[in-house]
Order: structure tokens, then sequence, then C-alpha cells
């Protein structure tokens, strides 16, 4: 039953935070690292990176409360 509510939480972390990933960096002006007429690599780019990141703080928060639970578990 844990096991689903961190999985649960991993989502509801993951989903909006890779939302807010996207347009932030779509905020950032990638422009200048690439050539011109290059959108779509630009856009590639934002989108793996804010999967990517969203992906990273789900996951260290769904590790953070498992290791809480071994610590508490062993109390």
């Amino acid at each position: 039953m844990f096991d689903y509510l961190v999985l649960m939480w991993f989502f509801v972390i993951f989903i909006p935070l890779a939302f807010a990933c996207y347009h932030a960096f779509m905020a950032l002006d990638f422009s200048k690292l690439f050539r011109p007429n290059s959108t779509w690599q630009i856009k590639l780019l934002t989108l793996v990176l804010s999967i990517s990141l969203a992906f990273l703080v789900a996951f260290a928060f769904a590790a953070i409360v498992y290791a809480i639970k071994l610590i508490i578990g062993s109390l």
C-alpha cells in the first residue's frame, strides 16, 4: 500500500512540474545556441530537459520518502 502512495505522489509531482519546467525553459533564449530556423530542435530540447528535470525532482522526493520509511521502520 505504501508503494502505491509513493507512486501516486511521484506522478502528482512529476506531471505538473514537467509543464512548469517546460514553460520556464521556453522563457530562456536558446536561439543563440542553435542555428537560425531550428525551432523544432529548440522545442525538443526544452521538452527533454523539462521531462528530465521533473523526473529527477520527483524521483528524489520518492527516494527521500522511502529513506524516511526505512529510518522510521528500523526504530
